[in-house]
């Protein structure tokens, strides 16, 4: 099969590390760890621990493929394992799932800066204003977005870092305890849940083919996870132990609640605008990375030499999609608790475990 990226757009392995440290974390950051508390209460922070473990399994099979398949992301190997027809239909959930997850991402995004710093501006304006933004980055091509991930990532880091360390001061680790109070089920249950979002670095698999060293990309996927789930663990124990388990688990975003907190000095207020910018510059990017892999999927799908001529028009999909989805925040809410998790499993785990044990049934390989 050919290989329909440019030559150029190379990444390299510390790239690839920072790109999915930020999809991660944006995601998962915003209104996920109070959703997650609000679904396993004081034993959140085990369910993060579980759901880490299984995605690391998860990335041993995305890794393998990737190996196996050499030159090729999974909508391209979909075809070579599953033939033109059928293995377009199942290459296709790939990119419409990451079309998806910018449109509900842009939209809590926006739904913040409203709530937040811009109470009066229409949140429509907020949201083709970002995605004017993500449709100029993709343009600019996948080592353009890897250069700008690369400083972004390590400061989206230490920014948390910091914020964790301003904050320790005020835990009360006996709100932690009991743990097992209500036995296994909510944790397990509630890594499933936090695995959808942390799953959303199954991106991996569009990038292993263009990383410099493909034989790297578990390695990739193993460093961006695991700092990914400290932070997303880190958030949970903090707002447990500061709020409360039924206090942090009704809040729209509990990280944001920590950053007010912070007051240094007299002369230094609203710390949290800061590391609430940092935030929404970490989300937009993992926009950017999402579009990109959607109209990079896309257009293979339908054959095209390039995905460049159709970036617009997916932009455009996606946009419309964000504001006309959810006529409220609690829709979006709703969506994200009870409706994404089952979508995100499908897609996530149980398409590339398919595509798994086909490749090995019918002895595929790529050349």
């Amino acid at each position: 099969m050919v290989t329909i990226l440019l030559k150029k757009e190379i990444i390299s392995t510390n790239q690839f590390i920072w790109m999915l440290f930020s999809i991660i974390t944006s995601f998962t950051t915003l209104q996920i760890p109070g959703l997650l508390i609000f679904h396993a209460g004081r034993d959140a922070w085990i369910a993060v621990i579980l759901a880490w473990f299984f995605d690391v399994l998860l990335a041993m099979v995305y890794a393998y493929m990737g190996i196996r398949f050499p030159g090729q992301n999974f909508v391209q190997y979909s075809i070579t394992i599953l033939g033109k027809y059928f293995g377009r239909i199942i290459g296709l959930m790939f990119p419409l799932f990451f079309l998806m997850v910018t449109s509900l991402l842009m939209r809590a995004i926006g739904i913040l800066i409203v709530n937040t710093i811009l109470p009066n501006t229409p949140i429509e304006v907020l949201i083709f204003s970002g995605y004017i933004f993500i449709a100029y980055a993709v343009k600019k091509g996948i080592e353009v977005i890897a250069r700008v991930s690369e400083i972004l990532g390590p400061a989206y880091l230490i920014s948390f870092i910091i914020l964790f360390l301003l904050v320790i001061p005020s835990m009360k680790t006996n709100r932690l305890r009991p743990q097992l109070a209500e036995g296994f089920y909510p944790i397990f249950s509630g890594s499933m849940f936090i695995l959808t979002f942390i799953g959303i670095c199954i991106m991996m698999g569009m990038y292993i083919p263009i990383c410099n060293h493909i034989e790297n990309g578990f390695i990739a996927k193993f460093i961006a996870v695991t700092l990914g789930a400290f932070i997303i663990c880190s958030i949970v124990i903090l707002c447990i132990s500061i709020f409360g388990a039924e206090q942090a688990g009704n809040m729209i975003d509990p990280g944001l609640m920590l950053a007010r907190m912070i007051r240094i000095g007299d002369a230094i207020d609203r710390v949290e605008v800061i590391w609430f910018m940092i935030a929404m510059e970490a989300g937009l990017m993992t926009s950017v990375s999402l579009i990109w892999a959607s109209s990079l999927g896309i257009s293979q799908i339908i054959g095209l030499s390039t995905y460049k001529p159709i970036i617009y028009p997916v932009t455009l999909i996606a946009a419309v999609l964000s504001i006309i989805s959810f006529d409220n925040s609690m829709e979006v809410l709703n969506f994200t608790f009870y409706s994404y998790p089952f979508i995100g499993i499908f897609i996530e785990t149980g398409l590339e475990v398919f595509l798994f044990i086909m490749a090995l049934v019918l002895k595929k390989k790529g050349y």
